[in-house]
């Protein structure tokens, strides 16, 4: 039985690995329509070198992104820093803690904050003003309980603000993850997370709707070999249905090597390639530090670095 699994899913990895000939040049009929568009980009560099595949398979506190759920696994207190080193001088940040709490279930708490750095602002003749530095931030608050040995459910309630010159929105947004383990089968567990749920946002004079995103995932581990392998169905409400897939490879107990591929369907915007990522993970005593390459098509590449420490 483990080996139909182990096949099953090097079939569909593979499958979802496959570039289309030619990209779309469809634009969906939602994008460009939400706001707090930055709650779309993923935390952590561990999931990011997997493809963005990891509703079923996260166990630190960046499952308060993925799939808060996650957060039951957590077995002692954490603490997680990311630094997001992307395209044209953004700059995304990410900081959390989590403490199990017996039977309680799991607690947390983080932010994540995007910078675009510092701009010139001009008037509407061209003129120069002054300089204006914009940016997103997201408050989260997050719990997790599991229930026996298979289930667990998480919620997140998230305060978000955008800034940008004089100008600015705030709103509320909740997430929803539940996460199964099955029970004759250990090294199978499937999940979902309802992302971003919450009331349109005010910016100026307009109100918009959130990214409201669905994720449902697998993950497999290998009992007698030291790989993981996993595999998302995204779908956002402001584009098309992608899909994840990724495998990580642990040689030691120290050293994780990782890729991933992410494919939406019609065709990746920035081209084929951008959807391919790779990244490594050590384990060194209580922390584990993880970095994650991702490629953007003609914006270059982004780096992601991520800590994750264990008290």
């Amino acid at each position: 039985m483990n080996q139909f699994f182990t096949y099953a899913f090097i079939f569909l990895l593979i499958f979802a690995c496959l570039p289309a000939a030619a990209d779309s040049t469809d634009i969906h009929e939602n994008a460009g329509t939400r706001a707090m568009t930055f709650l779309k980009i993923g935390v952590g560099a561990k999931a990011m070198g997997m493809g963005e595949s990891q509703v079923a398979a996260t166990d630190d506190l960046y499952a308060s992104y993925w799939n808060p759920a996650g957060l039951a696994r957590l077995q002692h207190p954490q603490l997680a820093l990311m630094h997001n080193e992307w395209f044209a001088g953004i700059n995304h940040e990410f900081v959390g803690v989590a403490i199990p709490i017996g039977n309680i279930g799991t607690l947390g708490t983080s932010a994540s904050f995007l910078s675009f750095g510092e701009l010139q602002g001009r008037d509407r003749e061209g003129n120069e003003t002054t300089i204006f530095r914009p940016y997103d931030l997201a408050l989260v608050l997050s719990y997790a309980r599991g229930f026996g040995k298979s289930f667990a459910f998480g919620a997140n309630a998230k305060f978000l603000r955008e800034q940008i010159a004089d100008e600015s929105g705030t709103g509320i947004a909740f997430d929803l993850g539940g996460l199964y383990t099955f029970s004759k089968m250990p090294l199978l567990s499937v999940g979902f997370n309802a992302q971003h749920i919450g009331p349109r946002v005010k910016f100026i004079e307009e109100a918009f709707g959130l990214p409201f995103t669905f994720r449902l995932g697998a993950a497999y581990r290998a009992s007698s070999q030291p790989f993981i392998l996993t595999m998302d169905i995204i779908r956002p409400s402001d584009n098309d249905i992608a899909i994840a897939a990724g495998a990580g490879y642990t040689i030691a107990n120290i050293l994780e090597l990782r890729t991933g591929y992410k494919y939406k369907i019609g065709g990746n915007d920035l081209g084929a390639v951008s959807g391919l990522t790779g990244g490594f993970g050590l384990t060194l005593l209580r922390f584990q530090i993880d970095y994650a390459l991702a490629p953007f098509g003609v914006l270059g590449l982004t780096h992601r670095f991520s800590l994750v420490a264990n008290f």
